[in-house]
């Protein structure tokens, strides 16, 4: 079910061939129904980055075991941040966006698991 979820949010992302949530509403029943919403999360996750990069300003990105990544977005106006943990899979369709891959190429020097982040002092 996981590969078919994906597959989905891959086909609603594609540009030259979208699948139209009208015609294939019937797809979109039960558990598919998270595709609907992966695919809203990452289109706003590339929204943020797209402001953050026309802005110079680098989100934190931190590796997580099993492949997943957690990015720290600051916000561009107001004095909070927003933290979003991606699946290995979430990443990969992120990385297709030019922002996603603008953010993920700080990736090498991302925060290691059971590293802290500063110093301690």
């Amino acid at each position: 079910m996981r590969e078919f979820l994906y597959r989905l949010v891959q086909r609603l992302q594609e540009e030259a061939r979208p699948l139209s949530r009208n015609k294939h509403f019937h797809v979109f029943v039960g558990e598919a129904r998270r595709a609907l919403r992966i695919d809203r999360h990452l289109r706003d996750l590339a929204q943020h980055l797209e402001l953050l990069r026309t802005r110079g300003e680098r989100p934190r990105v931190r590796l997580l075991p099993g492949g997943s990544v957690q990015l720290v977005l600051k916000h561009p106006t107001l004095a909070v941040v927003r933290t979003a943990t991606l699946a290995p899979e979430e990443v990969a369709l992120l990385l297709r966006s030019p922002a996603g891959a603008w953010a993920l190429a700080a990736e090498p020097k991302a925060e290691m698991p059971g590293r802290p982040a500063a110093k301690p002092g």
